[in-house]
C-alpha cells in the first residue's frame, strides 16, 4: 500500500453543480500517464444524509490507500481479493451471529481498524485514504462532512447504494443497484472477473428461486426495525426488492408505521431487523394483544434478520436472499449460511 500510488482528483464545474441538486457532478483524474487505462464509473453526491446528485468518479490508477466502513463492504472488498489495499476499516454493523464472512477471516483479522467514535473528516484525512467506501449515512455534518468535500481534496468516493434511512430514501433501491455497484468495484481495482463471478451467482440465485416458485403463492411479507417507532422497510427499500424478487409481496409502506397500519396489512410474514441474538423484540411483537389475530402471530411466522442482510448488503446479498428464502419457503430450500466466492 504505497502513497505514491495516490490517485489526485480535480472537481470540475463544481460551484454550479452544486447549486442544482439533480445534475451530474464529476469529479476527474489528472492522467499522469497516458498509457493508462481510464475508468469512469457513476456512484452519487450526498450531503448530510441525502442524495443530492449524480457523481462521476474516475481514476486513472488502481486505489491502494483506500478507507472503508461497514461490514458489507468489508466483505465485499475481501471477496473481490483487494484486501492489500485496504488502508483503514471500522468494524460496523456486524453482527456476532453473522460475523464477517469465514473464507474473509484471515485477511480480516489482518486490517487496520479504526474505533467507531474517532470517525470524522480530520482522522479520516490524517490517514490519506485516495478512496473512501462507505455508506450513505455517514456523509453528515459531524462524520464525513460530504462527498464533495472529499473529491475536492483529491480523495475519491464511491458511496454504497441502500444505504440510508427508510425515512431519507429518495430513490428506490434495488438488487441491480447493489450489482452495478460491485461491477464498478471490478473495473475501479481492475477485478472484473471476480465481480462478474460475484454477480451471475447472486443473479442465479435469484433466478433459481423464481422458477421454483413459479404459480404458487406471493406470501405478504412486511421487514420491521422496532427502534423508538416502528419502522417498515418497503418495497422502495433493497430489503424489500430482495424479497419481491424471490417471490414475496413487500408492501409500499410510508417509512413509520403504526400498528394500525400493520394490522390492516396483515402480513403472513414478519421479518424483525436484530442487531444481536436477543429475541426480546420478536417476542414482544408476538404478543401485543392487538396482533393476535394476525396471520404471522396465529402462524408464529416472525423471524430476526441481521441489520447487514438488509441495509447495503452488495456481496452478502446472495447470502440475504438464501437467508429470507429458507424461512420464507420453509421445506423448500436449505441455502448454506455463506457464499464462498474464493473457491
Amino acid at each position: 500500500m504505497k502513497l505514491g500510488k495516490r490517485i489526485t482528483i480535480t472537481v470540475i464545474g463544481a460551484l454550479g453543480m452544486i447549486l442544482s441538486a439533480g445534475c451530474q457532478f464529476s469529479s476527474q483524474v489528472v492522467p499522469s500517464n497516458s498509457s493508462t487505462d481510464v475508468v469512469k464509473v457513476q456512484n452519487i453526491r450526498v450531503e448530510n444524509y441525502f442524495r443530492v446528485g449524480n457523481n462521476e468518479q474516475v481514476f486513472i490508477q488502481t486505489p491502494s490507500r483506500v478507507f472503508v466502513i461497514g461490514a458489507s463492504q468489508i466483505d465485499t472488498l475481501l471477496d473481490l481479493n483487494v484486501g492489500d489495499d485496504i488502508l483503514g476499516a471500522v468494524e460496523y454493523e456486524d453482527s456476532k451471529d453473522y460475523p464477517i464472512k469465514a473464507s474473509n477471516m484471515e485477511v480480516y483479522k489482518k486490517l487496520n481498524f479504526v474505533p467507531r467514535k474517532q470517525i470524522n473528516a480530520e482522522r479520516i484525512l490524517s490517514m490519506h485514504p485516495d478512496l473512501i467506501i462507505g455508506e450513505e449515512s455517514w456523509y453528515t455534518k459531524t462524520k464525513l462532512g460530504s462527498t464533495d468535500y472529499w473529491n475536492r481534496k483529491n480523495v475519491a468516493t464511491m458511496v454504497t447504494p441502500g444505504t440510508t434511512q427508510p425515512m431519507k430514501v429518495n430513490k428506490d433501491e434495488t438488487v441491480a443497484d447493489q450489482m452495478q455497484y460491485i461491477r464498478d468495484l471490478g473495473m475501479i481495482f481492475h477485478k472484473e472477473e471476480q465481480a462478474k463471478k460475484i454477480i451471475d451467482a447472486t443473479n442465479q440465485r435469484i433466478s433459481d428461486i423464481e422458477k421454483a416458485r413459479t404459480g404458487k403463492s406471493r406470501p405478504k411479507v412486511m421487514i420491521l426495525d422496532l427502534l423508538s417507532s416502528t419502522v417498515s422497510y418497503g418495497a422502495n427499500k433493497i430489503a424489500g426488492d430482495m424479497v419481491n424478487s424471490i417471490g414475496g409481496d413487500v408492501p409500499r409502506t410510508t417509512a413509520p408505521v403504526s400498528d394500525e397500519y400493520i394490522m390492516r396489512e396483515n402480513p403472513d410474514i414478519v421479518f424483525v431487523v436484530t442487531y444481536d441474538s436477543d429475541r426480546v423484540l420478536l417476542d414482544n411483537l408476538l404478543s401485543k394483544p392487538q396482533f393476535k389475530e394476525l396471520n404471522f402471530v396465529e402462524n408464529k411466522r416472525v423471524y430476526p434478520i441481521p441489520l447487514k442482510y438488509v441495509y447495503g448488503p452488495l456481496s452478502r446479498t446472495i447470502d440475504s436472499i438464501g437467508y429470507m428464502a429458507n424461512y420464507m419457503y420453509p421445506g423448500e430450500f436449505n441455502f448454506e449460511r455463506e457464499y464462498d466466492f474464493h473457491k
